[in-house]
């Protein structure tokens, strides 16, 4: 392999011309650290068929050769990259920006049901495709010093190896089906870069006060958790520490102990979860042991650790997301989990728009019972969305038996449950648990039987969905783009209904994040967040309503064009914090 050290603008200059001629370009970075927005990009490597591999030194070459680097990655080539997402954060302060991209981690992630690796470093996708050994131990270097030859050479083989292994990994995505979903995650890719890059602003005063009143509130359900079990034995420490207490007795996060206060003062329970103590809510006990936890979770889960997740320079969180994680195609997000924020307003409301902007909140409405009713192909679903009718008032009024004119607020929030929880294959006792515990909606078992027949009697394009699959449990599923998942024997039936319906609404998020990411200013506005079916952007004041234009106009044309018989429909809220939709 023939490596070139490129340090200066004027070095890159005569292999630029082969450069744009070519149609595929491998691409790697090494950096000084993983943290794009304190850390450096050191070096870019670049590989080409039949030609050396360049080897940019971005201390040297940046900023004078940006422009250079900018028409490139712009250039109508395919640029092969190992977790394209963490590449391009580190070209964006340089405001380089990449198009077209072939991903070899998600393209083997895609392939991992068809004989793929089940792990997707750069060192486990060579070997178990090329049977190369990549050496990834340089990876540890000290990138911000002076280069060794050694170095040079190993990050010249990190881009050079993507060439033969792409070759390989297209002609299995072609044999597997895998096509549309893989050309749907390369594109969002790039927004996912974008979207951590940027991430989400924090309002830090507004956490402070919720982070009181939560303290408050778990303080106060203490006090009435006390009068059942006596107020705590409180010693000093053994080293008797000024200030350090500890307290004896009550240990209110201990199932074990729980379960006997519990059955001490008259709850005969043996178990602690939500379902083991529905029976007895009124409990004034039980009433306190939830408004403790609640409160107690909100504080351990988001209020304590978040602000040592801020980015000092940016007052932002900027999660990872993982974007194959789930194996439905659903992502996932961590180092904050914001996908788990509660929905409450009190919560939702901390999370605002920078001084002279506004955030958009978009979510489709009700997506997943879109794809089962074009999975099923329903007709009496599909005429329903044809017609712009509210399916959940439809429901029940089906269910209910009487007109939808005279069906109560009550009853529509009941048959929300009835269709969420009965596309799933639910029986009836789970979907009378499922209406309480999601819902807050009370059913006897009687009513939920009634519902689940009169359910399937109106919508026999589900059941007839149902009894196929339940007659072949079929070894593999599949989305509506092909994404492909394997079921063993452990898979229950709400699993084979789940997974397609859930893998068919990812992929359609994900369409729409990769057309929406090619259409903003990328300088102005920003991709923040990603909560499952619901999307938030940060953009200027005075371009808001003309971006949530745009922005409802690609989550409909996306979900148009993978449920061809289902209109789709996006609701985009122009707000101030999130706590507005």
């Amino acid at each position: 392999m023939e490596v070139k050290i490129i340090l200066r603008k004027e070095e890159l200059l005569p292999w630029f011309e082969t450069l744009m001629s070519q149609k595929i370009l491998a691409m790697d970075t090494e950096t000084t650290g993983l943290d794009p927005r304190t850390d450096r990009v050191r070096l870019l490597q670049i590989a080409a068929p039949d030609m050396p591999t360049l080897v940019i030194d971005c201390f040297s070459f940046l900023p004078e050769g940006a422009e250079l680097l900018k028409e490139l990655m712009a250039a109508p080539s395919v640029k092969i990259f190992h977790n394209a997402k963490f590449d391009l954060q580190f070209l964006m302060p340089h405001d380089i920006f990449v198009d077209k991209i072939f991903d070899t981690m998600l393209a083997a992630q895609l392939l991992k049901s068809s004989g793929g690796p089940e792990r997707f470093s750069l060192k486990a996708v060579a070997w178990h495709y090329l049977e190369e050994s990549v050496d990834k131990e340089e990876q540890t270097s000290n990138w911000g010093g002076e280069l060794t030859r050694r170095q040079i050479e190993y990050a010249a083989l990190d881009a050079e190896i993507l060439l033969r292994l792409r070759s390989v990994l297209v002609e299995k995505i072609y044999e597997n089906g895998l096509a549309r979903v893989a050309e749907i995650e390369f594109h969002c890719a790039r927004a996912v870069a974008f979207m951590e890059y940027h991430g989400i602003y924090l309002n830090m005063g507004k956490w402070r006060e919720l982070t009181a009143q939560k303290e408050a509130e778990r303080d106060v359900a203490l006090k009435k958790m006390y009068k059942f079990t006596g107020p705590p034995a409180v010693q000093t420490t053994l080293w008797a520490d000024e200030g350090k207490e500890e307290i004896l007795g009550c240990d209110f996060d201990s199932s074990t102990y729980v379960v006997q206060m519990l059955n001490d003062n008259g709850v005969p329970v043996t178990g602690t979860s939500k379902l083991d103590l529905l029976p007895y809510r009124s409990h004034p006990l039980v009433a306190a042991l939830s408004d403790y936890r609640k409160a107690a979770k909100a504080l351990s889960s988001f209020l304590y650790p978040f602000p040592g997740m801020l980015e000092r320079k940016t007052s932002r969180l900027h999660p990872n997301y993982g974007q194959i994680s789930a194996w439905s195609g659903r992502m996932s997000c961590y180092n904050p989990n914001v996908q788990q924020i509660p929905r409450d307003a009190e919560f939702r409301g901390c999370f605002t728009a920078r001084s002279g902007r506004k955030l958009l909140i978009a979510d489709y409405s009700q997506i997943e019972l879109r794809v089962a009713a074009q999975i099923a192909r329903d007709r009496r679903m599909t005429e329903a969305y044809r017609n712009g009718e509210d399916l959940h008032l439809l429901t029940a009024s089906l269910v209910q038996n009487k007109p939808m004119a005279d069906v109560t607020k009550a009853e529509r929030q009941a048959a929300k449950a009835v269709n969420f929880g009965l596309i799933f294959g639910m029986g009836a006792a789970g979907l009378q648990q499922y209406a309480e515990l999601s819902y807050g909606v009370t059913m006897t078992l009687e009513e939920a039987t009634a519902f689940r027949e009169r359910y399937f009697k109106a919508y026999t394009g589900i059941l007839k969905w149902h009894e196929t699959v339940r007659a072949a449990l079929p070894a593999e599923g599949r989305t509506l783009t092909g994404r492909k998942f394997l079921y063993d024997g452990n898979s229950g039936l709400p699993t084979y209904y789940n997974s397609p319906v859930q893998g068919t609404a990812a992929d359609i998020m994900k369409y729409a994040l990769g057309l929406m990411v090619r259409r903003i200013d990328l300088h102005d506005t920003y991709i923040c967040a990603v909560i499952h079916d619901e999307i938030i952007l940060e953009v200027p004041e005075e371009k808001s309503e003309e971006t949530a234009a745009l922005l409802k106009r690609t989550m409909e044309e996306a979900g148009n064009a993978i449920l061809p018989d289902i209109p789709v429909v996006s609701e985009v809220v122009v707000s101030d914090s999130w706590a507005d939709k």
